[in-house]
């Protein structure tokens, strides 16, 4: 009866501070946004054209996808671009906003 009293007693977390093993891990955490700009133009090709010429709107609609969980670790910051930008990623939440209204219509550029 006494020892299960103390096993009650007994602090269920322990901090361990100066552990000599601890080693430093990365861990990539993904954000992705995609902002739609509207554009008046003649054609896709004009607006492509506009688009990377700077002149576009204030975004109307943005999608946001947040990574929750990751697959991934890695000893080191120094990773090849390729591979963490073409890692999987199987955890996420994805927030869509509406961002026009009837005062924020495409003006004429």
């Amino acid at each position: 009866m006494r020892k299960e009293k103390q096993m009650r007693n007994r602090s269920k977390l322990t901090l361990v501070t100066n552990n000599q093993n601890l080693k430093t891990y990365y861990v990539p955490l993904t954000r992705i946004e995609i902002s739609f700009h509207p554009i008046n133009a003649n054609n896709l090709e004009e607006a492509i054209y506009k688009a990377n010429n700077g002149k576009c709107e204030s975004p109307c609609k943005r999608f946001v996808l947040e990574e929750t969980h990751t697959n991934e670790a890695y000893t080191s910051t120094h990773i090849p671009d390729e591979n963490l930008l073409a890692r999987q990623i199987d955890h996420y939440h994805i927030e869509i906003k509406d961002l026009s209204n009837d005062s924020r219509k495409p003006k004429l550029l």
